[in-house]
């Protein structure tokens, strides 16, 4: 029995330390769990050539999976979340894919961006007459 004892006891310093180490790091790791939810978040487009309008009803709003501390992944933070859909290079009618990914997407600080459910929007433009007769679709982000 003091053989087991004597084995225990040795080093107990040492030992204590590293299991303390070992307790912190874990803290340190885990920290704050992170979750991961989905979020319908209003599509904005911008740089639209003016004498082209979208048409077809592009689609306003998109569902996108974001990842984060729970605390930032709050219904307060993620308000102003928003896909900014940047058409300057589409000059000529048609249709036109553009894909969303964490480039086009207004994020809070510590939040990722996963996937988007679509993962492109397909839009298509046509011609605005002069006379304005075709209502422009969509929701257009003010000019900057």
């Amino acid at each position: 029995m003091t053989k087991v004892w004597r084995v225990l006891t040795r080093n107990l310093g040492w030992k204590l330390l590293s299991v303390g180490l070992a307790v912190v790091l874990w803290i340190a790791v885990e920290g704050e769990p992170e979750l991961v939810t989905v979020q319908a978040v209003p599509v904005f487009y911008r740089n639209v050539d003016p004498s082209l309008a979208l048409v077809a009803n592009p689609p306003t709003a998109v569902r996108l999976e974001l990842r984060g501390p729970a605390d930032v992944l709050g219904r307060d933070s993620l308000a102003n979340v928003a896909v900014l859909l940047d058409l300057a290079g589409a000059n000529e009618p048609g249709e036109r894919v553009f894909p969303i990914s964490h480039t086009n997407v207004s994020l809070p600080s510590g939040v990722n961006f996963v996937r988007a459910d679509p993962p492109e929007l397909k839009l298509h433009l046509d011609r605005a007459p002069a006379d304005g007769t075709l209502e422009p679709k969509g929701n257009l982000a003010p000019k900057q």
